[in-house]
């Protein structure tokens, strides 16, 4: 095996803490309610706040590994390919109809938590594996999304949904790195969105998707935030129990010295 597991415990379990839920429905709903006042002023396309609420839903149940999270990552991919078809772009189509579901379900079937782990990083051979990966799926996915619609989008499309694929493939391996990959990956993919909601054409859902990697990207600079208290606190918490066996050894080797002292008196 290329990857080997890790049982590291320092981990972090930010997917079950109700403060870290409450701030994704919190930014969620501000992030939906703007893509429903865009609708309304007819800004905007009704599928394009349904793919936007699908991928709320679909990353409130991804941490979830059962049958709901399997079907919302289906929905999402439908709905999502669906606007990307229309717009030529395959890659971005072709990652989250095929690409997305597998990688959910191999998710599902890991019986191991799903938290990042803190301490666990790449060897080089891993590291190489990694490059390769990208290189290939960004070549390959070029390829094929040209030879079906051949424009100048064709590279960005390529490289975001490649991006976005290695990311996947990190948060899948639970490495800290994922969070770099991750932030990558969004920042370009809001930049390709910005450049397609900013041209002549008006493109039905393409103002959502950019809402939606814009609150995805807020997601994660919360989730980095909260890993760092998380951590900050559990050293301390760690250090604190160090010092106290510590001291509680040194008090212990104190009373042996004292009744070895007694009983020599004796």
């Amino acid at each position: 095996m290329i990857f080997d597991k890790d049982y590291s415990d320092s981990q972090l379990p930010y997917t079950k803490s109700d403060r870290y839920m409450s701030f994704k429905v919190i930014i969620s709903s501000v992030f939906l309610a703007v893509s429903i006042f865009l609708y309304l002023i007819g800004q905007e396309s009704i599928i394009g706040v349904f793919v936007l609420f699908a991928g709320i839903v679909w990353n409130i149940f991804l941490p979830i590994k059962n049958m709901y999270s399997i079907v919302m990552s289906i929905m999402m991919g439908i709905l999502y390919g669906l606007v990307c078809h229309s717009m030529g772009l395959v890659a971005n189509a072709f990652l989250y109809l095929v690409y997305y579901v597998p990688m959910q379900c191999l998710m599902c079937r890991n019986k191991e938590e799903g938290y990042i782990l803190q301490n666990k990083q790449l060897t080089e051979s891993q590291s190489l594996f990694v490059l390769v990966y990208y290189v290939l799926f960004f070549v390959g996915i070029y390829v094929f999304s040209s030879s079906i619609k051949n424009s100048w989008m064709c590279f960005m499309d390529s490289m975001t949904a490649s991006l976005l694929a290695v990311s996947a493939l990190c948060r899948n391996l639970r490495i800290k790195d994922y969070y770099k990959a991750r932030l990558i990956a969004l920042a370009a993919s809001i930049f390709m969105w910005s450049l397609i909601c900013s041209s002549t054409v008006i493109y039905a859902g393409a103002a959502s998707v950019l809402l939606m990697y814009v609150m995805y990207f807020v997601y994660e600079i919360g989730s980095i935030i909260y890993e760092k208290r998380h951590y900050n606190t559990v050293e301390m918490q760690q250090l604190q129990e160090r010092e106290k066996k510590k001291t509680q050894v040194k008090v212990q080797k104190k009373k042996e010295e004292l009744a070895k002292q007694k009983n020599s008196q004796k």
